[in-house]
């Protein structure tokens, strides 16, 4: 029977936890002596595994099966940072494929494989600089590519480009000429500019040619969260617009490269680039035309609620930042422009089912009839693909659903010579759709003591065979206390990371299952539930429950697939809590992360849990975990740890699982795990990429020596849509922040210009 005696609460000053290896060490000494084993552990403890947990009842369940599933379109193509996807068949050449990644490289592939490596078409570099202190190099980010619809007898491709020089941020249009042979080539000195502007963040920068023949370019309002200098109805500039262009023709009075169509709607007003089509859009990311109507949809990147599928057309005005979406955001900053009337979005998507919309395609092919004419689309973040119906007639969306949960972050889409959607990942494959098997889910436990977890839950008592357990850094819950417990099933065991992951999450089998239960306390310490989160592994998927306790504490219900917030009390004090759905779970809990954030040896090397687990038979064998190499996490409320130790923990507790490669916060440009380098996080005197307004150019994400001048301590300190951390919090945590401001103003005050790293799309 394994041990299920809890851990020693947690407290304010904690000692440093020992090796479970020098631990080791000290029981052999013990017995080799013969002075036995230490009170309440017996030589019987060491043989043989322990019972495992066999009353779960988490297996099978879950909500209606999604009908559709990714597979990967090319098996063994290497992809890094894929941005787009483009079919290149000119008459009498093999068809290829052309990759384009993030960082400026594109490349080909033969569109029958292999697919295991990639033909050079071209390779952008960044643009000379010359950084000061604080500054980064220059840096190049392709976003799209698109050839003209007469190719090849018009052999051009059009490529979005932004450059960054000296914290400045240049999104171009340029030309290229293209040879219709296989494997395709840009020509380097064809190369034409067409029109550039400047933007610090929200590039947009997609492109499409439109039924009428004319290039449609998306562009972003090029500002910080929440538009602080009311860009978004501004009309004297290209952003925050979809542009409309004749690429076919010159301008030789206005000395352009290209032609203003007579038809764009606003060319009668001085005020506005004739090049404007429509405007008032915050960041919209690709977009498409419906292929029979001709009418352009988009997916437009909300700021503090909504994510926005949008239906545009000419001269209409989306509404941002008056609006976002269709609910007022700053109507102090009235609808403004040759076009005050607001156009509302197709659908909307709250944050809690979606944090970064990827407009997509209406769907063409033959292989799935059932999604005929439906229109596709997906998130970055939470890796979901969605479609809804569209009637063209009313101008309404109508059946949206998720249709498939992929494993990768959704950047955009493209079609096969079949019409057949392809779904391109950010930070992995190219996927195809095929038919989910079938399923029959077993009904989610509705209560908490029916899932299997706990033999009594009003006094939290768990089953035989789940064990309780505590990490060394917690993360901060509002002030709330954390009681953990997890239970392994019978069959393969744990298994310990190793190489270069043997820092992160440790692998489950199916059936393992995890709980945390949130307590808060009233002012006069009268402890009160508030909710259980269970995560379990089932059908080689990471599933998440989260479970409402009742008022008198007998129970938790299960809460509904879309979460909930609501006020609750303790005693005479109220609080705000979120119920995060299942889909807000996958914000954090990512496959960079593997998914389990907390059970890693570094926060597992805790008293003596290493032992017991091992003990208890729980690892598969030579899959122990190697405390030597991934030592013990500091707690951030341990004096005795050096203070660099414990503010390095709480970065990594609070706010790594977003900021890391691939996660949440991707659009920032540095890492906070704790186990990089403090040089090599790439936020040490680093600017950030979308700062909080009201410091100009003093900031600096950390700004060593002064922490009022970093972006950390800024955000940390309120509390709202730029918040740190972005979810799970409603208060300041004020220890938290005082040991990290502690911590900043300990840094010396030496510039450093750590080297660049593109951040990925929206």
């Amino acid at each position: 029977m394994t041990d299920d005696r809890p851990l020693p609460a947690r407290k304010s000053l904690v000692q440093k936890p020992r090796p479970s290896s020098v631990r080791m060490r000290f029981l052999l000494i013990l017995f080799l002596l013969g002075l036995g084993l230490p009170e309440g552990l017996t030589q019987n403890e060491d043989v043989g595994p322990k019972k495992r947990w066999e009353s779960g009842r988490l297996v099978g369940t879950g909500s209606e099966p999604l009908p559709y599933r990714g597979v990967e379109a090319f098996p063994g193509l290497p992809l890094k940072k894929a941005v787009d996807l483009d079919r290149f068949a000119p008459s009498g050449a093999e068809p290829h494929w052309i990759v384009t990644e993030l960082g400026g490289k594109i490349g080909s592939f033969p569109e029958s494989g292999p697919f295991t490596e990639r033909e050079p078409v071209f390779a952008f570099e960044p643009p000379e600089s010359s950084p000061s202190p604080g500054q980064r190099p220059g840096s190049i980010r392709i976003y799209s590519i698109e050839f003209h619809p007469r190719y090849p007898s018009t052999p051009w491709v059009f490529v979005s480009i932004n450059e960054r020089v000296a914290e400045q941020g240049t999104n171009r249009v340029a030309r290229f000429t293209v040879p219709p042979i296989s494997p395709p080539r840009f020509a380097p000195e064809s190369r034409v500019d067409l029109l550039s502007w400047t933007s610090l963040g929200h590039d947009g920068c997609d492109l499409k040619f439109g039924p009428d023949g004319l290039l449609y370019i998306s562009t972003g309002d090029g500002e910080k969260p929440g538009d602080p200098a009311n860009v978004g109805q501004k009309t004297n500039n290209l952003l925050g617009s979809i542009l409309r262009i004749d690429v076919d023709a010159t301008d030789e009075v206005r000395a352009l490269p290209y032609r203003i169509p007579e038809s764009n709607p606003f060319t009668d007003y001085e005020s506005v680039p004739p090049e404007v089509w429509a405007y008032g859009l915050r960041n919209p990311w690709r977009m498409n035309f419906h292929p029979e109507t001709g009418e352009l949809f988009l997916g437009d990147n909300g700021d503090e609620h909504w994510e926005l599928v949008r239906r545009i057309s000419a001269g209409s005005n989306h509404g941002w930042s008056a609006y976002e979406g269709s609910y007022p955001f700053r109507l102090s900053n009235p609808l403004a422009g040759p076009n005050p009337t607001l156009t509302t979005p197709v659908w909307e998507h709250p944050h809690t089912e979606m944090r970064s919309v990827i407009g997509g395609y209406f769907y063409r092919g033959k292989a799935h009839p059932d999604l005929r004419g439906q229109y596709l689309y997906g998130c970055y973040f939470n890796r979901k693909l969605w479609a809804f119906s569209w009637d063209p007639v009313s101008r309404q969306a109508s059946d949206v659903r998720r249709i498939a949960d992929l494993d990768h972050q959704i950047v955009s889409f493209a079609e096969d010579a079949e019409g057949e959607l392809l779904i391109v990942t950010h930070d992995g494959p190219v996927y195809r759709l095929e038919k989910a098997p079938p399923e029959t889910p077993l009904p989610i436990p509705p209560l908490l003591s029916e899932t299997g977890l706990y033999s009594d839950t009003s006094t939290l008592t768990p089953s035989e065979g789940v064990a309780s357990y505590e990490i060394n850094a917690e993360a901060w819950e509002d002030g709330a206390e954390v009681v953990r417990h997890f239970g392994i099933p019978p069959g393969p065991g744990i298994q310990a990371r190793r190489g270069e992951n043997v820092q992160k999450s440790w692998l489950f089998p199916n059936g393992s299952a995890f709980a945390r239960t949130l307590t808060h306390r009233s002012p006069e310490g009268t402890p009160f539930r508030v909710e259980t989160q269970v995560m379990h592994r089932d059908r080689e998927e990471w599933r998440f429950l989260t479970y409402r306790w009742r008022p008198d504490q007998s129970d938790a219900e299960l809460v509904p697939e879309g979460g909930d917030t609501e006020p609750f009390s303790v005693g005479d004090l109220t609080l705000s809590h979120r119920f995060a759905s299942r889909r807000e779970c996958t914000a954090c809990h990512t496959q960079k992360s593997f998914f389990l954030l907390g059970f890693s040896t570094g926060q597992m090397n805790h008293e003596d849990q290493l032992d017991r687990i091992a003990k208890a038979g729980w690892f598969q064998p030579k899959q122990e975990p190697r405390p030597e190499i991934a030592p013990a996490l500091a707690s951030p409320l341990d004096e005795s740890a050096s203070l660099s130790d414990r503010a390095r923990s709480y970065l990594h507790v609070n706010c790594a699982h977003c900021h890391r490669e691939a996660g949440l916060g991707g659009r920032a440009e540095f890492e906070l795990l704790h186990w990089l380098p403090l040089e090599e996080t790439r936020s040490i005197d680093t600017r950030p990429l979308i700062g909080l307004p009201g410091l100009g150019d003093v900031v600096r994400v950390i700004a060593p020596g002064v922490p009022d001048h970093s972006e950390i301590v800024r955000r940390m300190a309120i509390r709202g849509p730029n918040q740190m951390p972005l979810i799970g919090s409603h208060k300041v945590d004020q220890e938290g922040l005082a040991l990290i401001r502690e911590w900043i103003s300990s840094l010396p005050d030496e510039p450093s210009t750590p080297e660049n790293s593109s951040p990925p799309p929206p």
